[in-house]
């Protein structure tokens, strides 16, 4: 893929909504790596995509919220390490070498901290096109654990504008009631207000209706695989702790598109009462 210029930046700021040039930039760069990874004969067998990219730039397009990250799972029987240098290597025309590429281990459990995940994380760095003295972040994540989806992985179409043409592929990614129990999990596991936005946001906002009960179902497929269950009053306890900080609360800031009022209060008081009213116990 050819590299991005000044103009095509410019020219991208008609397919997206975000209010500082150097986020178009970051957005296009994303669309590019998103078609890159998934063009390879290779990756497109071995991997899954979910996160608040795949949310908002396909499931929910046009996006609501920015994201400045790619969140892939692991679904095909290659080794980690074969996936590794597939990423690498088809990621080298669009971001060039990553800056550090790492193996971690991340909690993403609720209360059983003794399983975590091996996660691969490749974070890159360039040089601002549209704002030089800027420096530009992209981090491309593969959970390698969590290998077997609640529900089937399915094609998804993505296409962007580009140079006249519309450049297009499709996705690999979790089916959206997956996706949003993933998100519902991550709400309770960390302290991120971008995920309670997200949620709210699909239940309210979704092209295609959304099933609370299907979320719920997988979000108590991934408590189970940590060998626990979350009580309804536990969950509200931990949201309104949330909702009390600050941070949490302004998480989102700066991340919305222009035309979006957003209340996290609002947001929260929603999802107590068609997500979490609906747990039996």
């Amino acid at each position: 893929m050819k590299p991005i210029t000044r103009q095509d930046i410019l020219a991208h700021q008609s397919a997206v909504s975000w209010a500082e040039p150097y986020q178009v930039e970051q957005d296009l760069l994303l669309c590019q790596a998103m078609v890159a990874l998934f063009d390879d004969d290779f990756l497109s067998s071995q991997i899954a995509m979910r996160g608040g990219t795949l949310l908002h730039k396909v499931q929910l397009a046009p996006a609501a919220r920015y994201s400045e990250d790619i969140d892939l799972v692991v679904v095909g029987p290659r080794p980690a390490d074969h996936i590794r240098l597939a990423i690498r290597r088809v990621l080298a025309d669009v971001l060039g070498a990553p800056k550090k590429s790492v193996w971690d281990t991340l909690v993403l459990t609720i209360r059983n901290t003794i399983q975590p995940s091996s996660i691969l994380r490749m974070t890159y760095s360039m040089a601002s096109i549209i704002e030089p003295s800027r420096t530009l972040g992209i981090v491309v994540e593969a959970n390698v654990t969590e290998r077997i989806p609640h529900r089937a992985v399915i094609a998804i179409p993505f296409s962007f504008p580009f140079r006249g043409k519309n450049v297009q592929t499709r996705l690999k990614g979790f089916e959206i009631h997956e996706m949003l129990g993933t998100k519902m999990r991550a709400l309770f596991q960390r302290k991120r207000g971008r995920d309670l936005f997200d949620l709210y946001w699909a239940l309210t906002q979704s092209p295609t209706p959304i099933k609370p009960e299907e979320v719920l179902a997988s979000f108590q497929h991934y408590l189970s695989l940590e060998g626990t269950e979350a009580r309804r009053e536990e969950l509200v306890s931990i949201l309104d702790t949330h909702l009390k900080d600050r941070e949490f609360c302004s998480d989102t800031e700066g991340l919305l598109r222009a035309d979006i009022s957003y209340d996290p209060q609002l947001a929260g008081g929603y999802i107590k009462s068609h997500l979490l009213k609906l747990l039996s116990k």
